[in-house]
């Protein structure tokens, strides 16, 4: 497993005859085990997960001033330990998540359920998945106690 930082080194390092390729994306600021089930559920859908984490500074404009909690290096490095992920990715714009979603060659999106009328990069896929909320689990949640 290696971080990818960039849509160019993503073509550059992804062997491209694994397939299906399933992508997942969010800020994984406080991982939950909402958030692990859904990485199990998508790793089964086919070969290769890549996961998409936001930058400290698309998090912090979507989210507030308060967040992230961890930064980025952080979250990239716990999201690496989790054995379901094969590749982890950074992106700090719309436009660069689609370049990255384009550059791995996903076969499907896995998204949560709440992001169901806002799905980046969903034309460029061949399948999105919806995953419900579990636990009644969210980082937001669990932040404001």
């Amino acid at each position: 497993m290696f971080n990818i930082n960039s849509p160019g080194l993503i073509s550059k390092y992804l062997d491209y005859n694994i397939h299906p390729t399933i992508w997942v994306n969010g800020c994984f600021d406080i991982l939950h085990a909402g958030h692990i089930d859904m990485l199990a559920y998508a790793k089964t859908l086919g070969q290769r997960l890549i996961v998409g984490i936001d930058t400290d500074k698309r998090v912090k404009a979507n989210k507030g001033d308060s967040r992230p909690i961890n930064p980025l290096a952080l979250r990239i490095k716990v999201m690496e330990s989790i054995r379901y992920v094969d590749h982890v990715v950074s992106f700090g714009s719309d436009d660069e998540l689609i370049a990255c979603i384009r550059a791995s060659h996903a076969d499907t999106i896995v998204v949560g359920m709440e992001y169901k009328d806002r799905v980046i990069g969903a034309d460029i896929v061949n399948n999105v998945v919806f995953y419900p909320r579990k636990y009644n689990l969210s980082t937001t949640k669990i932040v404001s106690k």
